[in-house]
């Protein structure tokens, strides 16, 4: 079994410096586990050392922004290659570290849906656990970006096939910007016209989307101060459920900020928290924020959850992938 799967895996063998290969299979099967699982196959003697701190680390590193640590991914199972079943065989996401002398370097490849879809799986070639507990400390950040990739790639893709073309439309017409709506949320009233505002209602939690624009003045609009003033303002005129109560900015909460680039536009990413002020809400939310030069116009598109029960990464990253199919 290993032989077949090195030499399947070897088709798509890549160095992290090369492009990425994909395997365009298409199983019958679907995959198990939950969204940013990942199962780790591994020699059980090169698990036992610093190797497996490292993966840990990796993955289990908790993510920027919210309001109770979480990490970007779940470690659910690790086992060697005898210990496999057909059910781990189909988890979502996949690492493999494989050990042997042969190997000259270390190396990554990727390949998709061998097994089930959709399914990542990563594989790390190395000559010995120590080579590769140094190639995974190096890498660390582009591994877990191929997952994290794979991830909102999965998400965004059920998204567009359940989006609400009249709240798509209401977007568009709104920012001017045509960015997927899912169909299960539903647009709230605002005091402020400028404002956009949609909801995501659940039993226990509750995921939102609001969207404004204003009058690019200055460079310093892009600042992260501005831009949290500005969020600030806006969700000021958003009134609580208890009486003098009103949405705003957490000032102690974190100013994370990042640059992304989505199909040519440029966003200023920024990650902080929300709250209710006069009441017990709030929780994290990121925002990003684009300048249209020739119009002079500034647009913010803002993601914020209540989730004060459950975990928060999973729920929030759902709602940011949203913005990589902004255009």
């Amino acid at each position: 079994m290993t032989h077949l799967i090195n030499k399947l895996l070897a088709i798509v063998a890549i160095l992290f410096v090369g492009a990425c290969t994909t395997i365009n299979t298409v199983p019958t099967k679907t995959t198990t586990g939950e969204p940013y699982d990942v199962f780790v196959i591994c020699d059980n003697a090169a698990w036992q050392g610093d190797l497996s701190m490292v993966v840990c680390d990796m993955l289990e590193e908790d993510v920027p922004g919210l309001t109770r640590p979480q990490g970007y991914f779940n470690i659910v199972k690790q086992t060697d290659e005898r210990g496999l079943t057909d059910i781990d065989r189909r988890c979502c996401n996949v690492l493999r570290l494989s050990i042997d002398p042969a190997y000259v370097t270390p190396s990554t490849s990727v390949a998709y849906n061998v097994y089930a879809r959709p399914q990542t799986i990563v594989v790390v070639k190395a000559p010995s656990a120590e080579v590769a507990t140094r190639y995974v400390e190096s890498s660390a950040a582009a591994l877990r970006d191929i997952f994290e990739r794979a991830e909102r790639e999965t998400s965004n893709n059920y998204y567009r096939a359940a989006a609400s073309e009249q709240l798509m439309a209401d977007f568009k017409a709104h920012t001017g910007i045509e960015m997927v709506i899912p169909n299960n949320y539903y647009k709230a009233t605002t005091r402020d016209k400028e404002l956009l505002w949609y909801i995501r209602d659940y039993t226990k939690k509750a995921q939102y989307i609001f969207a404004y624009s204003y009058d690019y003045t200055s460079a310093e609009d892009l600042s992260p101060e501005w831009i949290m003033r500005s969020i600030a303002n806006r969700l000021y005129t958003i009134p609580g459920e208890l009486a003098g109560s009103y949405m705003g900015v957490n000032e102690d909460g974190p100013a994370i900020v990042a640059d992304i680039e989505v199909n040519g536009r440029k966003w200023r990413e920024l990650r902080g928290w929300w709250e209710v002020k006069g009441d017990f809400m709030g929780g994290p939310f990121v925002s990003y924020t684009t300048l249209d030069e020739a119009n002079g116009r500034l647009t913010t598109i803002l993601f914020a959850l209540y989730a004060p029960e459950e975990g928060q990464r999973s729920p929030l990253r759902e709602l940011e992938h949203l913005i990589y199919t902004a255009k």
